[in-house]
């Protein structure tokens, strides 16, 4: 019985590919056969002698790490050195800060001390100064006490006050003005005389109540400043006329005499003492700055036994007074 067509072709395929792996196993065997054989007929020769410049190139080469390896040595030893210069360094401004602080506390400590000389030189050139003026003193007080020890004793007057109780003035009353250390009667009743001849003349002129200011003098060295008011009393159909206030005013500034000549004889405050009665009270105005001329104006007084009292004043206060103001206080 024949065989079916199929089976024969894959009988055959077969077949081929064994030949195609049977040639390439045989070409590679050749292959190696012969690669083989031309490694037999390499002849190993000894190795090329190295050349003169490879030789000094590996010299320098080796020089070059001996360098490389002393310049880490180097760089190492620097940076140890810097290092501890670095430590020197902050050590050396921690010294210099102590050193600045030392140097300005010594400063300030000599500064002290100097002040402090300087005040115990200056105290002590007082203390001999003061030792200087004591002892003058001593020996001036030796003097007098030994001038003193066989001077004759002499008698002194001492002039005695009473016993300073006030009363009001109530009798006359004279007046004098102190200042500049001069002395000035003040004619203050002949002043009032003046006004009052003045506003009897000019009452039918009066046509209203608002007051007014008029003055009068001067007169023996001063002028009177005053102010007069006028009130209608209906009831009796009059004209009641006052003055309300008064100021009293040096016609110049240095009006009177001094106090040395009017404490003198004939003088002319010898001349207005000489018409006082014996309960007149004598009314000094007084400046500051002639107190001591007043203490000798009262001093005389007393001494003659006349009542005395005292205005002191400001300096630029007027001499006045009023309807409403007080009166003078006699010791």
């Amino acid at each position: 019985m024949p065989r079916p067509k199929h089976e024969e072709d894959l009988t055959a395929g077969q077949d081929s590919f064994l030949d195609v792996i049977t040639n390439i196993v045989g070409i590679l065997i050749i292959l190696v056969m012969v690669v083989g054989g031309r490694v037999k007929q390499v002849v190993l020769g000894p190795a090329p002698e190295p050349s003169v410049a490879a030789v000094e190139l590996e010299e320098e080469v080796q020089r070059l790490d001996e360098t490389v390896a002393s310049a880490e040595e180097e760089i190492e030893g620097l940076q140890a050195q810097a290092s501890e210069v670095a430590a020197a360094a902050e050590m050396a401004a921690d010294s210099r800060l102590e050193l600045a602080t030392a140097v300005s506390a010594a400063r300030v400590e000599l500064e002290r001390r100097k002040q402090a000389s300087d005040a115990a030189r200056v105290a002590a050139a007082e203390r001999s100064t003061r030792r200087e003026a004591l002892q003058a003193e001593i020996r001036q007080c030796t003097l007098e006490a030994e001038g003193l020890r066989h001077a004759r004793a002499t008698t002194e007057e001492v002039l005695a006050y009473p016993t300073p109780i006030g009363r009001t003035v109530n009798g006359e009353e004279i007046h004098f003005r102190i200042a500049g250390d001069r002395i000035a009667y003040i004619p203050l009743e002949e002043l009032f005389d003046l006004a009052k001849n003045r506003t009897q003349r000019s009452v039918g002129s009066i046509t209203s109540t608002e007051a007014r200011v008029e003055s009068v003098g001067p007169t023996q060295g001063f002028a009177l400043d005053y102010v007069i008011e006028a009130k209608i009393d209906q009831s009796r159909g009059q004209v009641l006329i006052r003055s309300r206030e008064w100021v009293v005013r040096p016609a110049e500034p240095a009006v009177g005499e001094p106090v040395d000549r009017a404490l003198a004889p004939s003088s002319r405050f010898r001349a207005v003492l000489a018409g006082v009665k014996p309960d007149t009270t004598v009314t000094l105005w007084c400046y500051p700055d002639s107190f001591a001329a007043y203490r000798q104006v009262r001093e005389e007084l007393h001494r003659l036994r006349i009542a005395t009292a005292g205005r002191p004043l400001p300096d630029g206060a007027p001499i006045g007074g009023s309807a409403e103001g007080s009166k003078s206080v006699v010791q």
